[in-house]
């Protein structure tokens, strides 16, 4: 609605043209007023708008940065294609590394990852503090390494859960053949199993276990050919 503030306004034939002023200045002060108050209601309503993830969320950006399908069921098989996949491009890179550093190709290199994520080698030979601070450079390399880090001691840390389950029998305990260790074997189990039930990540969890017990080692041996 627009307003006269006073009859001058009356006196012209030009009330609602661009020129008459008590109109124009009528109506800026109400289209000022209509999108202050606009602002304020879209303002409040952000302030009352929340978004709140699926607590599936963390798991599946866990399995996803280990290279697994963020959803669905998951086989030692899937683990173990990552893995070795992940290992034939960590030894291609680190072999391009240490012919480009004039280091000896038959030279065994171990790589493992310290308290602090950073990738240290176990051997002393020349070029290896070069070596290493190329490889920790190398964002790309660390990614990988880091996956194939996880996945292998996620892979060695279920294997040992499968041996102690297996090596415990009721009927050993009972013809008194089991001993202290089988007992300790038990406890850890339950204490696992605890954990992983309480946790909102058990993945997470798992991976966080695997690294303490079952810490990742590749180690590039030419003439073995092997990675453990």
């Amino acid at each position: 609605m627009v307003s006269i503030n006073n009859t001058e306004a009356y006196r012209t034939n030009d009330l609602y043209s661009s020129n008459n002023r008590n109109v124009i200045e009528t109506t800026d002060t109400a289209k000022t007023a209509d999108a202050a108050k606009a602002g304020s209601t879209e303002s409040t309503a952000i302030k009352k708008d929340t978004v709140t993830l699926s607590k599936d969320v963390p798991l599946a950006q866990t399995r996803e940065s280990m290279g697994l399908a963020p959803t669905g069921r998951l086989s030692r098989e899937d683990f173990e294609t990552v893995v070795d996949a992940d290992e034939k491009t960590v030894k291609e890179a680190l072999e391009t590394a240490m012919e480009g550093l004039g280091i000896d190709k038959e030279q065994e290199v171990s790589l493992s990852l310290n308290n602090k994520g950073k990738i240290v080698i176990k051997e002393k030979f020349t070029g290896k503090a070069d070596l290493e601070k190329q490889l920790n450079n190398d964002e790309g390399f660390k990614a990988t390494f880091n996956r194939l880090a996880g996945n292998s001691e996620f892979l060695d840390f279920t294997t040992n859960l499968q041996t102690k389950t297996h090596s415990m029998s009721l009927v050993s305990y009972m013809n008194g053949d089991s001993d202290d260790s089988d007992w300790n074997h038990l406890f850890e189990l339950a204490e696992t199993y605890d954990q992983l039930k309480s946790t909102k990540n058990p993945m997470e969890t798992i991976s966080m276990m695997s690294h303490q017990e079952t810490p990742f080692e590749f180690v590039h041996a030419p003439k073995e050919n092997t990675a453990g």
